[in-house]
């Protein structure tokens, strides 16, 4: 049996994951809930394994809770599609019009794996590096009330505190960044569908997902 991670599982869980196995790490440590020096005989390949896993599974579990994070940020905000769009329309007023331009955003992504798979694969890791980063936010929250506990009960206040702003600055930024770099991914989906031949008639007919091949080899380079 062979386990393969991608790109995007490796961003979008294992990285966030990482963030809170740290923190629940650096808590067991401070309560003395475990000692460390029990796992001194354990393989390192069977250690690097299992943090492996469990950073993948509390990126997994953890989420809803970025996403829940957002939506409240952004209440009311427009969302990063229509400002993709709009932004699009105003760039290409050739566009405006089209089905394709109006069309779901991940079925034009499917569109764009289907002709131009190096522009799509770019397009992948713009997503994933946009939620890696909103992913982030949470646990640099939860660093930042944990900092501030640690201040309050007279831990090492002054490093803490310096801690608690570093971390809560870090959460603001992610979540930022993050909202910014997916709307980019949006952005870069509807350029390259804009070049791809037959789009709108293949949407205008219903086609699910499924858009002609290219016929000429390298037309358009992925990128989202």
């Amino acid at each position: 049996m062979s386990l393969s991670l991608g790109l995007f599982d490796v961003f979008t869980y294992m990285v966030p994951g990482s963030l809170y196995l740290s923190i629940l790490l650096f808590l067991t440590d401070s309560r003395h809930l475990i000692h460390f020096q029990s796992f001194v005989g354990v393989p390192s390949i069977v250690l690097i394994v299992g943090l492996l896993i469990a950073s993948y599974l509390l990126g997994w579990a953890s989420e809803p809770l970025a996403e829940a994070l957002t939506r409240a940020v952004q209440f009311r905000a427009a969302s990063n599609d229509e400002l993709a769009r709009k932004a699009f329309a105003e760039s290409t007023p050739g566009a405006v019009g089209r089905p394709f331009a109006q069309a779901d955003i991940y079925l034009l992504l499917a569109a764009a794996e289907i002709h131009a798979q190096d522009a799509a694969t770019e397009i992948s890791r713009l997503r994933a590096t946009g939620l890696m980063l909103r992913n982030c936010s949470v646990p640099f929250l939860a660093a930042c009330a944990l900092a501030v506990f640690e201040a309050t009960t007279g831990h090492d206040t002054p490093v803490s505190a310096t801690a608690a702003v570093l971390f809560a600055a870090a959460a603001i930024s992610v979540l930022r960044a993050g909202r910014r770099v997916r709307r980019w991914a949006i952005s870069k989906t509807l350029q390259i569908c804009y070049w791809i031949p037959e789009i709108d008639e293949a949407i205008r007919q219903g086609i699910s997902g499924r858009v002609p091949r290219q016929r000429r080899r390298g037309a358009t380079h992925r990128s989202t």
